[in-house]
């Protein structure tokens, strides 16, 4: 059995490794357009004309398996199948791969995920066997969202998410002293978590975890991408962070619809968070719903496209992030192309060598252009551009916004957040606080607010859960007070989940006036006439239980605009 490592619980955890990063300086990453990469599943199925179709994209990198209980028979490693030794193919056309090391074998610790000292000499040996068999390999990713209860078994998955994370670390370092002794330039990426679970990841990261990883690996399937930044930023917090890379192996997105925009959002967004390689899930269909990048038949689909547009105009190149506000995202990748969506408004192209095009590469009419809060703009110039320098935006209606702005108190590099935040338990106001995360069963695997002293009531830009207190309800409010004399509209749009028992109660007052008061069971958009706000004025979004909290995990957006 591995020697158990005992430390605090991860709040507390949590709380000293944010106390010492707000005191030392944020470290530096040279931002650029991350590698790009496909998760491949040719370790379980070898398919010859997915790869020349891969290749042909182009897929210049891939993330897949050789599987150690084909590979290792009685103490022998034999690579003869198809299914492991393509990576050989891979090299041959002058691609890479990064190799995920997480399944156990029969021969031992009776097939689970390794927790004997041997086991894990085992795994670890394994890891090292493939890499020096196979030039292809550049990088091994240790685990697969060992964090969930889908890709762990026996006594690691048994233990609690603290000892559980400590016991992963003893194979990361094992599996990095293997790797690293037989070919140092192999980077080695750990984590391999779904989602970014700050609060999982600290009990490892204060056992010293950034020593024995090159990248933090993460599966970012439960961040929106114009989160992506702020959360990254909680995580930066821990002990050993503040400069890590970063691999997102695993991000997609099953509407195949809204997928080319998924892609293009999200690698602006890991390019200006510290993101060194981006592996779009799936390559081909899996059967799970994802969208792939190329289809049953072989063909790209419209994602596999938008892939192409990336590769060809902004992997490896410089990023700035160039949003003139915070209800507009920008990217300028190598001066000359500009991703951008945000809050609609109309868009000027001002010079002829200027064009516009969809996520999937799709030409535009230029005199029709208009920003989107999901589909990005790519426009590109034959001289450098910028917004100012060739593109042109409309002014900007909105003037405040719960998600565009929301942000985690205590945290470096937030947007300024023009909400107060707070629970209403009673006459009393209670701050919220940031919580990173995973940091105990049922919590959110992304950092998230809460209220203090209660285990469900919590915030996230996109969710408000309200709850109750003893025998107190407690109502989620986010305030906002007028800096100046001003007109505008408020608008809610609110979603109550289906299995909620009997709704909530939402509440908009003005300095303590009703202004919009009502029971929701169904998703509604609720709106004001135009309002004259002074400075000081204060504006209250309410969200509550309407009688039970039971089930009122609700999607919310509010949203000021000024008065036309």
């Amino acid at each position: 059995m591995v020697e158990k490592l005992r430390c605090p619980g991860g709040n507390d955890l949590w709380a000293a490794a944010l106390l010492l990063a707000l005191a030392a300086p944020a470290g530096a990453l040279e931002l650029k357009g991350p590698q790009l990469g496909a998760a491949s599943n040719f370790g379980q199925h070898w398919l010859p004309q997915m790869l020349a179709a891969a290749l042909a994209l182009p897929v210049r990198n891939f993330r897949d398996a050789v599987y150690w209980d084909e590979v290792e028979k009685a103490g022998r490693f034999v690579f003869a199948t198809k299914s492991t030794t393509y990576p050989d193919l891979i090299a041959g056309a002058h691609a890479t791969m990064s190799l995920t090391v997480n399944n156990g074998h029969p021969d031992y610790d009776h097939g689970v995920t390794p927790y004997t000292p041997a086991a894990i000499a085992a795994f670890a040996h394994d890891a090292a066997v493939t890499v020096q068999r196979f030039p292809a390999i550049t990088a091994v990713e240790v685990g697969n969202e060992i964090n969930s209860q889908n890709f762990v078994t026996g006594p690691v998955k048994a233990a609690g998410l603290s000892q559980r994370a400590l016991d992963y670390l003893a194979i990361l370092k094992a599996v990095h002293a293997a790797v690293k002794a037989v070919n140092p330039k192999v980077r080695v990426l750990g984590g391999g978590v779904h989602s970014i679970p700050v609060g999982y990841l600290a009990p490892m990261f204060a056992a010293g975890a950034a020593q024995d990883m090159d990248s933090l690996a993460l599966h970012t399937y439960t961040t929106p991408a114009e989160q992506l930044v702020r959360q990254v930023a909680v995580f930066r917090q821990l002990p050993g962070a503040a400069d890590l890379p970063l691999d997102v192996t695993e991000f997609g997105e099953p509407d195949m619809a809204k997928a080319p925009a998924h892609l293009l959002r999200n690698y602006c967004q890991m390019a200006l968070s510290g993101v060194a390689r981006a592996v779009w899930y799936p390559l081909n269909p899996r059967g799970d719903g994802m969208a792939p990048l190329i289809d049953a038949e072989d063909r790209v689909t419209p994602v596999g496209h938008a892939y192409q547009q990336v590769s060809a105009l902004m992997e490896g190149r410089p990023v700035a992030n160039v949003a003139p506000d915070p209800f507009t995202y920008a990217c300028l990748f190598g001066g000359r192309t500009l991703v951008i969506w945000g809050a609609p408004r109309k868009v000027t192209l001002g010079r002829p060598d200027l064009k516009a095009t969809d996520p999937s590469g799709t030409a535009l009419d230029p005199a029709r252009l208009s920003l989107s809060e999901n589909a990005p703009l790519v426009i590109t110039g034959a001289a450098p551009l910028g917004l100012g320098n060739g593109v042109e935006l409309a002014p900007q209606q909105v003037v405040a916004d719960s998600y565009d702005q929301f942000a985690y108190p205590g945290v470096a590099d937030q947007p300024t957040d023009p909400f107060e935040r707070f629970a209403r338990e009673g006459a009393a106001e209670l701050p919220l606080q940031t919580r990173p995360g995973q940091e105990r069963q049922g919590a959110p695997w992304t950092p998230y607010l809460a209220v203090p002293n209660t285990s469900s009531a919590r915030l996230t830009a996109d969710v408000v859960l309200p709850g109750a207190h003893i025998d107190k309800q407690v109502v989620i409010v986010q305030r906002y007070t007028a800096p100046q004399d001003m007109a505008v509209v408020a608008r809610a749009d609110l979603s109550p989940a289906r299995h909620s028992t009997d709704g909530i109660r939402f509440d908009l007052t003005l300095n303590g006036k009703s202004q919009i008061g009502t029971v929701l069971t169904a998703p509604a958009v609720e709106t004001t006439g135009v309002m004259h706000l002074k400075a000081g004025d204060r504006l209250d979004f309410a969200v509550g239980p309407n009688v039970t909290p039971n089930g009122d995990a609700t999607g919310y957006r509010f949203t000021l605009r000024r008065a036309e």
